[in-house]
């Protein structure tokens, strides 16, 4: 297993050195599409390698999955062992698929995870992009994205986030569709595939909806207008394509039915979703985009160079007052509608979230390649502004790197150096609920550290494995504590963490934000448990049965 410190002086100048070589392959024409696709997706391995091994979490959220997916292997029902909150089922449930193979629920496994998942989008979305603006508009198009996406040190972008089962899903429709425009009878097979994707598409992030909701939309156009088509055929293929839509929502509604667990289903996915995102002012939101964009890095750089460049395409259109086709405006339209449907579905919530912005590369990536290929097309001085313009983006990595170099600030904020090869690093207080229970035990933790599951490889006792919606107010409060509670008593797990204290995302305070809150549920830990010590800011709870009920003193109880 390699490993990486704060400086990876020998590993960082030759591979960015490969950049600048992948850049030189893509305008040679004797190095075919498959070719030059494969080696960017190893360019993109190596530039994220330092992080993909990092074996700890990058962002809180991974965490939070890596414990669903260990839970669901042990109790497969989504809602009764499981509650994802934002993240969609299908984000757990993926994250399993590695341990099938040997992988461990860890933090590599999850970057590995985030890394295949990206490549396989990017691979759609530029083979969509040849499709519509031409090979080498869209290798250009690709490049600045493999650069941001390896070169970036903002961790939204580098770990395992519930927006990519999504975009993945969106990638491979947007896909089909680009073959659809191309036949002469649109293929009733892949108007099926295209309706089945985007049923499954709020089953990994709800947020995604209204992008799924365009691709369906300029489908169901397509086929409408299609001059080709008998009556019978176009309404066949729409009944294809709404039926094949609503095939995975009606699977999902039967499962949670016959487990049990469809009101579970309905009040915490559905009702508790939209609620979360009920009370944001949409034009402010929108309105901090600028800022919105400039938390994210250099992806504030990305979204300025796609700005400019199909700017200057849509100009140079209109100048030369190119005759479009049906099927260009199609795409065109495809386009402007999934850039508005994007930036509503980033901004509905008004958090703020950067890996929110995955969403947004298939537009961008597109409008990068439209533009491309209009300035390409007049003559040999738009091919080396092209790459020109291509290389300086590259070059911006350099320039804001190396000097990171010579003032001794860390180059890689993921370092590897002291970790103990393929092991997640062990807390403290991991270290002690293992003195009481043993991995595939049953653990509950109190707060938001879902980092202690991974480390003891314990399944979640409770359904929701971070508590802020148990503690903080809004509207549905009574029933997310309902069900903590109810959930807690029947698993009784061997160990409790109340994780409430200094070492806490977002929960410190345990007067009013500790497990007591809930009154029976303190009641009942009371009860059961002895409080066997503090441990980094921490208490920890063990079942009677498994102390013989001598509990430690000056417990930190809040008041």
């Amino acid at each position: 297993m390699p490993s990486f410190d704060s400086f990876p002086t020998l590993y960082w100048f030759p591979v960015y050195a490969l950049c600048w070589a992948l850049l030189w392959l893509a305008i040679r024409p004797e190095i075919n599409g498959r070719l030059f696709v494969t080696l960017a997706v190893v360019m993109l391995f190596l530039l994220r390698l330092p992080s993909i091994v990092f074996d700890y979490e990058i962002n809180p959220d991974e965490s939070q999955m890596i414990t669903q997916a260990l839970t669901l292997r042990h109790d497969p029902v989504y809602f009764r062992s499981v509650d994802g909150t934002t993240g969609g089922p299908l984000d757990s449930y993926f994250l399993i698929v590695p341990s099938f193979f040997g992988l461990p629920f860890d933090y590599i496994t999850a970057h590995l995870t985030a890394f295949g998942l990206i490549a396989v989008c990017l691979w759609l979305l530029y083979r969509t992009a040849t499709r519509w603006f031409g090979e080498t508009a869209s290798r250009l198009a690709l490049l600045p994205f493999i650069f941001m996406l390896g070169l970036t040190q903002n961790g939204d972008f580098l770990h395992y986030n519930s927006e990519l089962i999504a975009l993945l899903l969106l990638s491979w429709s947007y896909y089909l569709y680009a073959t659809l425009l191309r036949q002469k009878e649109p293929s009733l097979f892949r108007i099926g595939l295209i309706g089945l994707l985007l049923g499954m598409v709020p089953f990994g992030k709800l947020q995604a909806v209204p992008l799924a909701a365009v691709v369906g939309l300029v489908v169901g156009i397509d086929v409408l207008i299609r001059p080709n088509l008998a009556i019978s055929a176009k309404i066949g293929r729409i009944v294809t394509l709404g039926l094949c839509a609503l095939a995975f929502p009606l699977l999902v509604v039967l499962l949670t039915y016959s487990n049990g667990v469809y009101d579970d289903f309905v009040t915490f996915y559905i009702i508790g979703n939209f609620r979360y995102a009920g009370n944001t002012d949409q034009v402010q939101s929108l309105l901090r985009l600028p800022e919105f964009f400039q938390k994210g890095s250099e992806f504030d750089w990305l979204v300025k160079f796609v700005a400019l460049i199909s700017v200057a395409g849509l100009v140079m259109t209109f100048r030369r007052k190119i005759h479009l086709s049906v099927n260009t405006m199609q795409v065109g339209g495809f386009i402007g509608l999934l850039l508005i449907a994007t930036l509503f579905a980033i901004t509905r919530t008004g958090s703020e979230y950067v890996h929110y912005l995955f969403f947004l590369t298939g537009p961008l990536l597109f409008l990068l390649a439209f533009g491309w290929k209009q300035i390409l097309e007049p003559n040999r001085l738009g091919y080396w502004l092209a790459v020109g313009a291509t290389a300086v983006f590259l070059a911006l990595f350099g320039v804001q790197t190396i000097p990171k170099f010579i003032n001794k600030i860390p180059v890689n904020l993921y370092s590897s150096e002291k970790q103990n090869g393929w092991a997640v690093p062990q807390s403290p207080v991991a270290a002690e609920v293992r003195k009481y229970a043993r991995p595939g035990e049953k653990l509950a933790v109190w707060g938001w550290r879902c980092d202690y599951y991974v480390q003891t490889q314990m399944p979640q006792g409770v359904a929701e494995n971070h508590t802020i919606r148990s503690a903080f107010d809004h509207p549905m409060l009574a029933d997310y504590q309902k069900r903590y509670a109810s959930d807690f008593m029947r698993s009784t797990p061997p160990v409790f963490v109340d994780a409430v204290g200094s070492q806490n995302l977002w929960m410190n305070d345990r007067k009013t934000q500790g497990h007591e809150l809930i009154k029976p549920m303190g009641q009942f830990v009371a009860s059961h448990y002895t409080y066997v010590g503090l441990v980094n800011d921490t208490r920890i709870y063990v079942r009677n049965d498994r102390v013989g009920g001598l509990a430690a003193s000056n417990q930190p109880v809040a008041d």
